[in-house]
């Protein structure tokens, strides 16, 4: 064999190698596939386990798993972050809060540019290569859980400055993402290769065939949380120092009730503000209490058959897409009994309609995107196929065409990352405190129950309680308020 037709075969199977060695490292598997064994153990009620694998899995995408570069540093910290809470450990959990919401803010103030640049990043490779910036609900409740976690701490000062954070993120989403949103679309309709099959009407049709189930939810408006709205209106009103402070709460109760139609208790919160701003004294002290429950949506991978024009024809490609799911059987609730007075909590926010909201404001850049990643690599597997054949070389065709192949194949991974461990909705409820102090607290489904005595029997007190899956285990907190 001649040297030139020994570089002929060399130089196709190093480069078959090396495309090789980039899939392996592309990051193939899919979020849910990485959280499995967390996700098990957390809902099994074994929260040190899952603590545990949390960090050591957040110690490693920190740094940068094969060759990720943190790309997912910020979703591993939001985790590791609740897995600490459900043990109880709000010091550790508040400090990888502070450390999440730094990242946030990089994100935040970053140019449109870079941003760009990491959405071009996709159409190369799998989606979920692109950083990880969080979605607006995680934005929203890590501030919103510093806050919370600041309260149950004692430390007021901070507790206002993350409450008064998250508003403000509530405020800036619609305008900041509409305009992001805006720009990325521009992108891919600018794109020669990506905007047919993007604008296909048949292809559009049956990428959206996949989200019928987001019509059975309840709709939200744009970004907001009933929960972060009543924490600052519950902070404002107990922690007032003035009539300013009263217009916050007021103002952020009556958001709250605005979607907590029926809720009696964010009602009669909005009275007592209102009848504090008229000059009224309080009459009574009160006991609040926060129930978390159950566990959020999370997105699984779903792939279809999409005819997509491509490089001047038609080719039918198999097209993974992010689908939203929820968990089954999360009804939940807690009855509080105190003085002979029982109360059951009422529910305040859903967090699975909320994150439906924020995942269908984003799903016309989804679909686009993942069309559009799709149809950039298969002009450009089409194009190495061409080049393949050009050399004559029937092995390195067929070794090249097989190569090729298995890139497409493993690097079309959908995008399933989202913030798993919230909870699947927040209630509330308050009673006046009792004159012994004591409160008992049971689910209505589970039969988990507990005792606990008030550590401000003559004045207003707070009792946060979560759990995951009714009789598997509950954690209490309890706080004296001013």
């Amino acid at each position: 064999m001649n040297e030139k037709a020994k570089i002929g075969i060399h130089f196709p199977l190093a480069f078959l190698l090396m495309l090789l060695c980039s899939v392996l490292l592309s990051g193939c598997v899919s979020y849910k596939n990485q959280t499995k064994k967390i996700t098990a153990a957390y809902r099994a009620g074994e929260f040190d386990t899952a603590q545990k694998l949390l960090s050591e899995k957040a110690r490693k995408k920190a740094k940068g798993e094969n060759h990720d570069k943190g790309k997912d540093a910020l979703l591993w910290r939001l985790e590791e972050a609740t897995s600490f809470r459900t043990c109880q450990n709000l010091e550790e959990s508040s400090a990888l809060l502070n450390g999440a919401d730094q990242l946030i803010r990089e994100f935040e103030e970053r140019s449109a540019d870079i941003h760009l640049g990491q959405e071009a990043l996709s159409a190369f490779s799998n989606p979920a290569n692109i950083v990880y910036e969080g979605w607006t609900t995680d934005r929203i409740m890590a501030s919103t859980y510093l806050g919370l976690d600041h309260i149950i701490l004692g430390n007021s000062e901070q507790a206002r400055v993350h409450l008064n954070k998250a508003y403000q993120r509530q405020q800036d989403a619609v305008r900041k993402n509409a305009k992001r949103i805006e720009k990325e679309q521009e992108e891919i309709k600018n794109n020669s290769q990506a905007a047919p099959a993007v604008q296909d009407s048949e292809v559009q049709s049956k990428a959206k065939d996949l989200y019928t189930n987001l019509n059975t939810l309840e709709p939200v408006a744009d970004y907001v949380n009933p929960f972060t709205s009543y924490l600052r209106g519950i902070f404002f009103l107990i922690y007032s120092t003035d009539t300013s402070d009263l217009e916050i709460s007021r103002k952020a109760l009556e958001q709250a009730a605005s979607f907590a139609h029926n809720n009696k208790f964010v009602k009669a919160d909005l009275e007592l503000v209102e009848n504090l701003l008229n000059g009224s004294a309080p009459s009574q002290n009160f006991t609040y209490v926060i129930f978390e429950n159950g566990q959020a949506p999370f997105l699984d991978q779903t792939r279809i058959d999409l005819p997509l024009p491509i490089a001047g024809g038609i080719y039918p490609v198999s097209v993974a897409f992010p689908v939203f799911q929820t968990y089954p059987n999360q009804k939940n609730s807690l009855r509080v009994t105190a003085d002979n007075r029982t109360e059951e909590t009422s529910l305040l926010a859903n967090m699975d309609n909320i994150f439906a909201a924020d995942f269908k404001a984003e799903l016309p850049k989804i679909i686009a995107r993942t069309i559009a990643t799709v149809v950039i690599k298969q002009a450009s597997s089409i194009a190495a196929n061409q080049a393949l054949k050009s050399t004559g070389n029937d092995v390195a065709q067929l070794i090249g065409g097989l190569a090729i192949y298995a890139a497409q194949t493993t690097i079309n991974i959908a995008d399933t990352r989202s913030w798993t461990l919230l909870p699947h909705d927040f209630q509330v409820c308050r009673v006046p405190t009792p004159s012994d102090g004591v409160l008992h607290i049971a689910e209505t489904r589970g039969y988990q129950a507990s005792t606990l005595t008030l550590p401000n029997p003559k004045g207003h007190n707070l009792v946060y309680v979560k759990s995951v899956v009714p009789g598997k285990r509950m954690i209490i907190w309890s706080r004296k308020l001013p």
